[in-house]
């Protein structure tokens, strides 16, 4: 068997800048497993090279946030006609070639971050001795929540209906490096690993993450800052942009409100973590999170990073926003010139809701695609030069306000949660849910509160996939939505692949 060559990665202060490709051989600067796993510095490296992986235009950097998962969900139009491989996405017709390519190397890149990880966590126990300070605790306990954090998507995008699972083999939860296929187990047992691995993460960073005693602020000094950084060891700093403990928390929130369908416990479990976050606070007492608003448009930060929970940090933002969401950039939203400019955006954003509402103002404007005028953008991630929060969220506060929505057993419990979240947003909300049938108003508002917060940000098509939606209720959107099992279960490649390092 050849030896294992991984190529030494350098984690700058303020973001993730780069990544060299796993080699077969050994050229200059890089190093084999075996020495790179004698010190502290190069299992940091490691996580580093894990965390690289998530930023892919198969997952994190393109494909699972903007890009093929929201043609999934038809969040964006197909502004070419002649473009059969997005139109094919776009109708759920997952054996057209391009498309398998597509969605086999997200399947693919995946399994490389848990690759990543694992090469980690098989030795990390072993070599406990080298690690200074909270350094052990930190680097494993990230290490497993990434690895469930990659499965989990696994499982959302590939996996059986939540509601309807089955008993059947349907993935592989893999937590070893080998050469050897590994078997698939049940979504039941599946799941199981998910929160085992969030458990260890958890308890392994509950008491050592500087993001429990200090502040986004603290940690994350601005470049011209003079005063000294809260922490000497700069691997401390940036928690947000790391699987941090608050990100364990509400990946708990989400993988229980994901199988809740099947067991109403999960549903409490599902509040008990999201209201955990909620109440998060720093030694000072103030709140670690806070929902994004107006103030955060205002300023130019449209993702909103007050309530960044766990984030990519993304160098090139600006620049990818420009070339994709711009004139000539694919991606797009249909609307037609009636009632006053806007028709799917009516029904998403109601005129009468919208005037302040922060996922509205400012954020969506025409655009000229291929001369014509009928398109508009999204400008989430055109974020102000001067701002230097260039991230990519993958957990924010609002989920969690939404999950204790959902999950809250009383019409006044529900309605509290949601006055909160909509008085910050901008939503009006003065005579509460509907009082006849009041779960069912809850649940539509829910599921276009998902569309709308999070548009671009690839969490549509896991919530139409979560509520089993056939059709979106007729008073918020176009009748053009037609989900079913076979748009959902996303098939995974035709030849199983080994993703673990051979």
């Amino acid at each position: 068997m050849k030896k294992i060559i991984i190529s030494t990665i350098v984690l700058s202060a303020l973001a993730f800048t780069g990544c060299n490709k796993w080699l077969d051989v050994k050229p200059a600067a890089t190093t084999t497993k075996d020495e790179l796993f004698q010190t502290q510095k190069g299992f940091r490296d490691a996580l580093t090279g894990a965390y690289l992986h998530m930023k892919s235009g198969n997952t994190y950097g393109g494909a699972l946030i903007w890009g093929n998962i929201e043609y999934m969900a038809r969040n964006w139009d197909v502004t070419a006609p002649s473009n059969a491989a997005l139109n094919n996405l776009a109708a759920a017709n997952y054996t057209d070639a391009a498309v398998r390519g597509w969605l086999d190397a997200t399947y693919q890149d995946e399994y490389k971050v848990i690759a990543d990880v694992n090469s980690i966590l098989e030795r990390i126990d072993a070599k406990k001795s080298i690690f200074t300070d909270n350094n052990y605790a930190l680097l494993k306990g990230e290490a497993l929540a990434l690895r469930a954090f990659a499965h989990f998507d696994v499982l959302r995008m590939f996996g059986p209906m939540p509601d309807n699972p089955g008993t059947t083999a349907v993935l592989p939860y893999v937590k070893a490096v080998s050469k050897e296929i590994v078997v698939s187990v049940s979504f039941q047992e599946f799941a199981q690993n998910v929160l085992a691995d969030l458990d260890a993460a958890e308890g392994l960073l509950k008491d050592v993450d500087p993001f429990i005693q200090y502040s986004i602020a603290e940690l994350n000094p601005l470049p011209n800052a003079t005063a000294p950084p809260v922490v000497a060891d700069n691997y401390y700093m940036y928690r947000q942009v790391r699987m941090n403990y608050y990100a364990v928390l509400a990946l708990k929130a989400r993988v229980y409100m994901w199988l809740a369908p099947s067991n109403n416990t999960n549903r409490a479990n599902a509040a008990k973590y999201a209201k955990m976050v909620v109440d998060a606070k720093d030694r000072s007492g103030v709140p670690t999170f806070r929902l994004g608003k107006a103030a955060d448009r205002n300023a130019g930060d449209n993702t909103m990073s007050p309530e960044h929970i766990m984030a990519i940090s993304m160098y090139d933002l600006k620049q990818k926003a420009i070339d994709l969401f711009l004139e000539g950039g694919s991606l797009a939203r249909s609307d037609f010139n009636i009632q006053d400019g806007y028709y799917y955006l009516n029904n998403l954003f109601p005129v009468a809701e919208r005037i302040a509402d922060v996922r509205w103002v400012g954020m969506w404007a025409y655009k000229v695609t291929a001369g014509n005028t009928n398109f508009v953008m999204n400008a989430k991630y055109l974020q102000r030069e001067t701002l230097p929060v260039l991230q990519i969220p993958l957990l924010r506060l609002s989920e969690m306000y939404l999950i204790l929505t959902e999950c809250a057993e009383s019409k006044a419990e529900a309605e509290g949660f949601y006055r909160t979240y909509c008085a910050e947003k901008g939503i009006p909300f003065t005579n509460g849910f509907n009082a006849a049938a009041w779960e069912t108003d809850r649940k539509n508002k829910m599921i276009r509160e998902y569309v709308r917060e999070f548009f671009a940000e690839g969490q549509t098509f896991f919530t139409y996939k979560r509520y089993n939606v056939t059709t979106l209720p007729a008073s918020w959107t176009a009748a053009f939505y037609s989900g079913t099992t076979a748009r959902y279960i996303v098939p995974k490649p035709d030849r199983e692949i080994n993703y673990h390092n051979k």
